[in-house]
This record gives C-alpha cells, structure tokens and sequence, in this order.
C-alpha cells in the first residue's frame, strides 16, 4: 500500500512552528514581488522544504522557471524541483533574472550569513551585486527547541542605492525577524524597514503593511483550522497596490 508525499506548503510549516505567521507572510509577499530568497543553516531538510513551499505558493508566473537547467554542484545548489534557477550560468546569470517577474529560490550550503556572502563571494559576486540578493532565511535545529526546526533568523540584503545626487550608498543588512528561544516565538524587526521593502516591491507602504497583514492571518487561520496542507491553502495573491 503507497502513500502520498505531500508538499509542503507555507500554512503547514506555519503548523509545524519553522516559522511564524507573520515571517511567513512577509517572505511569500516579498518572493512574490520578485525580490530573490536564500534559505541556509545547519538544516538542510528544512530548508529545502521551506523554499518548496514558498515557490509552491506563487502565481504561475512568478515562480522560478522549472525548465531551466539545474545548477552545479554545491556549494550553492537548487531547492527542490520548482527552484531550478538556483544558479544556472554563474551567479550573474542568476542575478540578471531577479529583475523580471520571477524571482531567485535557491538554498546556500552556509551555516549562516556571514557564510552565505562568503559562498556568494566565491562564486564571483561583488559585495554590491551581493546586495541585490534579497531575503536571506537560516534554518537551525537547535537544543533550546527540542531539536526542532526553526528559522532562526532572518536577514535582508539591503541594495546599493544612489542618492539624489546620484552618490552610492551602501546599507549593511538588516534583520527581518529573529526567533527568540525563551518564548519559543519570533520578534519581528521587519518594521524598522518597511519602506525599503515596499519600494523594493513597488508597492505603497500602507497598501504593502495591509497586504502582508492579510496574509498573515489567512496562512495562520489555515495552519489551525485543520486544512494547513489543502492545495487551496494559499488564498489569493497580492491586492496589487503598485506603484509608478
């Protein structure tokens, strides 16, 4: 007798507390406004199953295309069937098409993300071309949990910038969320950037805040309501909001 694998999916993972509601929904909005996601950490599994559900949750036409050819070997190396435009090409190749529509999924063999940006680096990225890298997502099981799973911290790339003089600025990362042992909940500092983030989404900030807020509550009624692993649990995409 067969069973069915199911695929994991962002209200699931909310379940199973590898993340929270909330991060959760920020990641799905920013993936899906083509901003690029690194997942790494010392659980490879779940990291892997989180850039699967992440993906698995995007529009048709937002998802990474899964005709391209599949990367190299580590130590950057696809997610999952969905991901494969991890780093086909070189990592230039790979940057070039987080400008469109689709954006980047790939998983990072790093502990962490000094790691990441030193594999990056290595694969013959600059600091400022790094920059452009999105979301950076590390996976830990650690002894404070049990040996679970939890996204540990959260990280965004902040990219180079100009200025109205048209001056580079450099930003350092910022921390997006960061999963507190103590009360086994996740602090969200996201809200220190959330205009950066919504004009890399080209969105308005109140329409970007409503929208994140939205899909919070809706991966957090279906991780509770016992359809946390429906096909339908993703209800509904981005209320627009664009701007420019």
């Amino acid at each position: 007798m067969s069973s069915t694998v199911q695929a994991p999916t962002l209200p699931g993972l909310v379940a199973a507390r590898l993340l929270d509601a909330q991060l959760a929904a920020l990641t799905w909005l920013l993936a899906e406004r083509g901003v690029p996601v690194l997942a790494a950490g010392s659980d490879a599994a779940s990291a892997s199953s989180l850039l699967d559900a992440l993906v698995g949750a995007l529009p048709a036409d937002r998802r990474p295309d899964a005709a391209a050819p599949a990367a190299a070997a580590p130590p950057v190396r696809a997610a999952g069937t969905l991901a494969r435009e991890t780093m086909p090409g070189g990592p230039r190749a790979a940057l070039g098409a987080t400008t469109g529509r689709s954006g980047l999924a790939a998983q990072v063999d790093a502990p962490d993300l000094a790691g990441v940006l030193d594999v990056l680096a290595r694969q013959g990225l600059t600091d400022d071309e790094a920059s452009f890298l999105g979301v950076v997502l590390v996976v830990e099981r650690r002894d404070e949990a049990g040996g679970v799973p939890r996204v540990t911290a959260a990280h965004y790339l902040r990219p180079l910038v100009r200025d109205a003089g048209g001056h580079e600025r450099r930003q350092r990362p910022a921390i997006l969320a960061t999963w507190e042992p103590g009360g086994d909940r996740w602090e969200d500092f996201a809200w220190g950037i959330g205009l950066d983030l919504a004009e890399r989404c080209r969105m308005r900030a109140g329409d970007f805040e409503a929208e994140r807020e939205r899909r919070a509550v809706a991966l957090s009624g279906h991780a509770h309501d016992g359809h946390a692993h429906d096909g339908h649990a993703h209800d509904g995409h981005a209320h627009d909001g664009s701007v420019g």
